[in-house]
C-alpha cells in the first residue's frame, strides 16, 4: 500500500476485511448485470484493483459509495455480452436496459439505500426513483407488481447465500490479487474445478493443433515436390534462358499505304486545325494587327498639329512642300 495512507487504512488488513465483506454483494452484482459470472468475476477483480489504489485517498466511511462507483463504471458491466443469460426465476432480469437494470440491482443485489445508490450513480433521489419504478416488475394491467418485486428480492437474496464454495475460493483468490496489485489467472481463479475445465479444454485443443501442423508440413512438401513433378524443357527448347510460348502464336503485320499527311482531311478542317486559327478568324483584328506601325507612331504624338489623314490619303495627297524654317519645322 502507498506510504501516505493514515489510520486504518494504511493495514493491509483494514482494506482485506473491507473486500471481504463486499465481495459476495459484488460478485452477484456484476453476474447479474451482465448475465456472465466469468464476465462478472472479470469486473470485480478490475474494480478491487482500482479501489486498492483509491482507498488510501478517501476516509473509510466513503469506501462503500467508491468501491460500488468504480464497479458500476466498468464498461464491461454497461453493455450484455453475447453470451449472457439468467436462470429461470431471474428472466425478468433480461428484459431490462443495462441502465434501468444496473439501478435495480443496486437496491436488491448491492442492498444499498436510494440515497446511497443515487450518489452512486451520480443522479439526484428523485431520477434513481424514477428509474427503480422503470424497473419495477409489471402486472397485467401494467401497474407495478408488488408480488413479483418481493418474489425477485428474495431470488436474488437467495442466490447471495447459496454461492458455491468453488466461486467463494475464486472471489478470495481475486482479492488477495487485488491487495496485492496484481492479476489471477482465470485457470487459478476458477480453483480446481476451472484447472479441470481449462485442462480438458487444452485435451480438446490438442488434435486440433496437430491436425493445422501436418496440413501446414504437407503445403511446405508440396512447394518442392510440385516442381519436381513438372517435365523438365529439352535442351533445344531452351536457348540462353528463354522458353519457347507451348503453343504457336500466329502474328501477321501489314504495312500501311503511304498518304500525303494533308490529303487526310479538307480545307475546312485544315482550317480549323491551324494553329493560328483564332487570329484567322477575327478579320478585324488582324487588319488592326497590319497598321500596328502606323498606329504606334500617331499614339507617339509624332502627327500632332497635322490634320488627320489615312495612309490613303498621304498617297494621293501628298504635303505642300515649305521651305526655310517652316520646312525644317514640319519635317522633325
Amino acid at each position: 500500500m502507498p506510504s501516505n495512507l493514515t489510520d486504518a487504512a494504511s493495514a493491509p488488513a483494514a482494506l482485506s476485511a473491507f473486500l471481504r465483506g463486499i465481495e459476495r454483494r459484488g460478485a452477484l452484482f456484476a453476474e447479474l448485470q451482465c448475465g456472465d459470472p466469468e464476465a462478472g468475476d472479470a469486473a470485480l477483480a478490475a474494480s478491487m484493483r482500482a479501489f486498492r489504489t483509491h482507498a488510501g485517498t478517501v476516509p473509510m466511511a466513503d469506501w462503500p459509495r467508491r468501491f460500488w462507483a468504480l464497479l458500476v463504471a466498468n464498461p464491461q458491466l454497461r453493455q450484455t455480452t453475447a453470451t449472457a443469460a439468467w436462470p429461470t426465476a431471474l428472466q425478468a432480469l433480461a428484459a431490462l436496459e443495462p441502465s434501468l437494470r444496473q439501478a435495480l440491482l443496486l437496491r436488491l443485489a448491492a442492498s444499498l439505500p436510494e440515497v446511497e445508490a443515487a450518489a452512486v450513480l451520480g443522479v439526484d433521489a428523485t431520477r434513481y426513483e424514477q428509474a427503480l419504478a422503470a424497473a419495477c416488475p409489471r402486472d397485467a394491467e401494467d401497474r407495478p407488481d408488488a408480488m413479483a418485486w418481493r418474489a425477485l428480492a428474495e431470488t436474488i437474496q437467495q442466490r447471495l447465500r447459496d454461492l458455491p464454495p468453488q466461486r467463494l475460493a475464486r472471489l478470495a483468490a481475486l482479492r488477495e490479487a487485488a491487495i496485492r496489485g496484481s492479476r489471477l489467472e482465470r485457470s487459478a481463479a476458477a480453483g480446481p474445478a476451472g484447472r479441470e475445465h481449462a485442462h480438458r479444454s487444452a485435451s480438446r485443443r490438442w488434435p486440433w493443433v496437430v491436425l493445422v501442423v501436418v496440413l501446414c508440413l504437407a503445403a511446405l512438401a508440396a512447394t518442392w515436390w510440385w516442381p519436381q513433378l513438372q517435365p523438365t524443357p529439352s535442351a533445344a527448347a531452351v536457348d540462353d534462358g528463354v522458353r519457347p510460348l507451348q503453343e504457336q502464336v500466329d502474328i501477321r503485320s501489314e504495312l500501311l499505304p503511304a498518304q500525303d499527311p494533308a490529303s487526310r482531311f479538307d480545307a475546312a478542317s485544315g482550317l480549323l486545325m491551324h494553329p493560328d486559327f483564332e487570329l484567322l478568324s477575327q478579320v478585324h483584328e488582324e487588319s488592326v494587327a497590319q497598321q500596328a506601325d502606323f498606329l504606334a507612331w500617331i499614339a507617339g504624338g509624332a502627327g500632332s498639329g497635322l490634320p488627320a489623314t489615312t495612309p490613303a490619303d498621304d498617297a494621293t495627297n501628298p504635303p505642300p512642300a515649305v521651305s526655310g524654317t517652316e520646312t525644317s519645322d514640319a519635317q522633325f
